[in-house]
């Protein structure tokens, strides 16, 4: 094969964005040779290694190592790199769960942060909400100063089971029950507004809702709830189902704990003569 049929190093380098370092390393360790050699030493390459040093590439993007791509061009056939594409596939398809789940934590979080920074947190008012999906802890019932260390854990195996970041915004559920007593320290759930795949799909039921916001740190939030039951017995609401609680701004956004903004929505009837907003 005559080095003129072929490409040089550098427009090899050039048309495949693989740097001439690179394609020199990749020939000395053995991985990736040119096609000819000259006389020289200068080295040349054909039009089908574009084929190779491209899949070269995508394994170690999809975080192979150079031994372990060398291994199998070196022992390659139809079926070990037919098993080995399955393989890169499925790793490929958790990284793209992942991904996707990260890019809905963002957003989550800044549209929580948009919200309210338009938000006249001061007043109560009433919403629809539309039935949104959630994925819930494991059920418990415990106050909120002692919240167990076994439903972080048990919440954590969820969301990494649900490829679901740490940082994804959650909350928790504060029972009918409890509610109808007047009481909005303990709580039933964690939750997050999510979709499942591998554990059973819960909803927060669509209707009305009761919404307030408070300033106030992680466990300190039962201070709320009082003004809560006493506007809903001043308006007449009837309580439904359960209270959601989760922060629009938490320690992502406030730097003093103190300064946290916590949203409670209230399943509430339908009151008689509301105008409620968009939910």
């Amino acid at each position: 094969m005559h080095p003129n049929e072929l490409l040089s190093i550098s427009d090899f380098s050039k048309l495949s964005e693989v740097s001439r370092k690179t394609l020199i390393y990749y020939d000395r360790i053995g991985l990736f040779k040119p096609a000819f050699v000259a006389d020289n030493g200068y080295r040349y390459y054909s039009h089908s290694q574009f084929e190779t040093i491209g899949v070269i590439h995508i394994f170690k993007e999809l975080g192979m190592s150079l031994e372990e791509i060398q291994q199998h061009l070196g022992e390659r056939s139809p079926e070990t790199t037919l098993q080995l594409l399955r393989k890169q596939e499925e790793n490929l398809q958790l990284q793209i769960a992942k991904l996707t789940r990260a890019k809905q934590m963002i957003i989550q979080r800044a549209e929580n942060i948009e919200q309210s920074m338009h938000l006249d947190t001061s007043q109560m008012h009433v919403i629809w909400q539309a039935k949104t999906p959630l994925l819930l802890s494991r059920r418990i019932y415990s106050s909120k100063k002692e919240f167990p260390e076994e439903l972080w854990e048990d919440f954590r195996v969820r969301l990494n089971k649900e490829h679901a970041p740490l940082g994804y915004p959650n909350g928790v559920i504060i029972p009918k029950d409890d509610l109808l007593k007047q009481d909005g320290d303990m709580i039933s759930h964690m939750y997050c507004y999510m979709t499942t795949k591998h554990y059973k799909q819960e909803y927060m039921p669509e209707g009305f809702y009761l919404v307030s916001y408070a300033r106030a740190d992680y466990g300190d939030t039962e201070k709320i709830y009082p003004q809560i039951f006493d506007y809903i017995e001043r308006k007449q609401y009837i309580i439904k189902g359960n209270a959601y609680e989760d922060y629009m701004q938490d320690e992502i956004v406030i730097q003093q704990a103190d300064d946290y903004l916590v949203r409670v929505m209230v399943h509430i009837e339908e009151p008689k003569d509301s105008h409620p907003l968009g939910g």
